[in-house]
């Protein structure tokens, strides 16, 4: 009887165990955020402890192109999305859909426009990228980084707001803007 217990109780901690994930993280970090060359210890927090990472698109995928998007996934989910597309304010990104309010908006100060809120943060600033018939294809660069951790509000407030203008100054000089020729 007592062996039947020691081996009931051994299976129940194993079950709690297996089924409660890594409390680590099991994988390397990202060389780069999203293609942007920048100090790994400004983003680390941004990626939670796991097993597997998957970079699903990064910047350098869309090379020469106007906009570009970032998808990373930690144990199939996603915990890191970025899209940088030519709107004129960071209203047309939708903010309801994003769960955010301007009015709760923290700037960030920098080179660029930004501004913060709990695991949202965004950048824009002027871009041409000219196209056919004198026309450009857009005009302002605006980029919204999405970020699942960590899930404390002011951590979070913190972490994205170091990581939004270097992440928006290299998508910035990976696209083909007018403006790029000149700096």
């Amino acid at each position: 009887m007592r062996a039947f217990v020691g081996v009931g109780v051994a299976l129940a901690v194993l079950a709690v165990v297996g089924c409660g994930g890594s409390s680590e993280r099991e994988y390397g970090l990202p060389s780069s955020l999203c293609g942007v060359d920048m100090d790994q210890s400004l983003y680390e927090a941004l990626f939670p402890p796991g097993d597997d990472l998957d970079v699903l698109h990064s910047f350098e995928d869309y090379e020469q192109m106007a906009t570009r998007h970032c998808e990373i996934n930690v144990d199939d989910e996603t915990v890191l999305r970025v899209d940088a597309e030519g709107r004129e304010s960071f209203e047309e990104f939708g903010l309801d859909s994003l769960g955010v309010d301007m009015a709760d908006a923290e700037s960030v100060s920098g080179e660029f426009e930004a501004v913060v809120w709990p695991g949202v943060a965004m950048a824009t600033a002027a871009c041409a990228v000219p196209g056919p018939g004198g026309h450009n294809y857009i005009d302002q660069l605006t980029l919204v980084l999405e970020a699942e951790h960590p899930g404390d509000a002011d951590e979070s407030r913190r972490v994205l707001a170091d990581v939004i203008q270097p992440l928006f100054a290299g998508a910035l000089a990976m696209t083909p803007c007018a403006e790029n020729a000149a700096r």
